[in-house]
């Protein structure tokens, strides 16, 4: 019980000490958040892509893919989209919020948390079957983020445009070049190489600074009814729903930690932008970012507990 409990510490408190060292720098005038933003920017677009490429890159296939995981994790998420496209709208009758609670439940922060996590229960690198289940989770929160948004805004979705955005997606570019750089064996010069794990190995630390900067629990909201609802939907629904179907599925250790990370993470960072740009409820979809984040350190904290005491993980 107390070995158990230790690791659930591990897991939680180097991230509550980032968050609230970048809470503290925006307290004090160290940075503001309009400053972190386009700091924000900079993680989205080259800290994430490089550390999703240097993880698959560094990967060993010769055991092959982790098929039974993703298969489950896919399915999952389309199930968990599938509900989203429809629920929401029972909630209320404005699409601009309607969508984005549905991407706030489909659009996990796993990228950051997953890294987070699986390094600390497993130690650092040893993050394989998350990078591997990647390869499936990241494309396809934002093929449904863009369908659901796309949804609210016009009552339905272009496959070319959604087609289009996913391929824009930093991360996807990021790994489709990992992919490319490993099948054909092209070699990375040491100085860039350098450059690159540098870069990536300090992608969790700026991220979860940056999430710290953005909290801002005292914002006000245009919804606190749905913004509640997203919250029980994102952080205790979706995790109470698949996450005995995955001990059932026989998952244990990594990749039980993996479905973790999809199931009990907070909404991404990336769900506020995106939904300001497709012209949804941008202020609702900041503070289930904020708020979540926030409860995901005591929610991770006892999944991780109970999974951890249990021997399952």
């Amino acid at each position: 019980m107390s070995e158990s409990f230790v690791a659930a510490l591990k897991v939680v408190c180097p991230m509550m000490i980032m968050m609230a060292v970048g809470w503290l720098c925006r307290v004090k005038g160290v940075i503001s958040r309009p400053a972190m933003k386009e700091y924000d920017r900079v993680i989205f677009n080259v800290f994430m892509p490089l550390l999703l490429f240097k993880n698959i890159y560094e990967m060993d296939f010769s055991g092959g893919f982790a098929h039974k995981e993703m298969i489950y994790a896919g399915v999952c998420l389309f199930v968990i989209f599938a509900l989203c496209m429809r629920m929401p709208a029972y909630l209320t009758d404005d699409p601009r919020k309607s969508c984005v609670i549905g991407q706030a439940v489909v659009r996990c922060n796993y990228i950051i948390f997953g890294v987070a996590v699986s390094e600390a229960l497993y130690g650092e690198g040893n993050i394989g079957m998350v990078v591997m289940l990647g390869v499936v989770v990241v494309p396809a929160i934002n093929i449904f983020s863009a369908i659901i948004l796309e949804a609210g805004r016009s009552g339905k979705s272009s496959p070319g445009k959604l087609l289009l955005a996913v391929l824009k997606n930093p991360m996807i570019i990021g790994a489709i070049f990992a992919f490319v750089f490993k099948a054909f064996n092209i070699p990375i010069a040491a100085p860039v190489w350098s450059v690159i794990r540098s870069i990536a190995n300090s992608t969790t630390t700026v991220s979860f600074l940056s999430l710290g900067v953005g909290l801002d629990m005292a914002g006000g909201v245009s919804d606190k009814r749905l913004l509640h609802w997203g919250i029980f939907l994102r952080m205790l629904i979706v995790p109470l729903m698949f996450m005995p179907v995955s001990v059932l599925m026989g998952f244990r250790g990594q990749s039980l930690c993996a479905m973790m990370v999809v199931f009990a993470s907070p909404s991404a960072v990336a769900s506020y932008p995106m939904a300001v740009a497709m012209g949804a409820d941008g202020q609702l979809a900041g503070q289930l970012v904020c708020v979540t984040t926030v409860l995901s350190v005591l929610t991770i904290f006892l999944w991780t507990f109970g999974l951890k005491s249990l021997g399952l993980m």
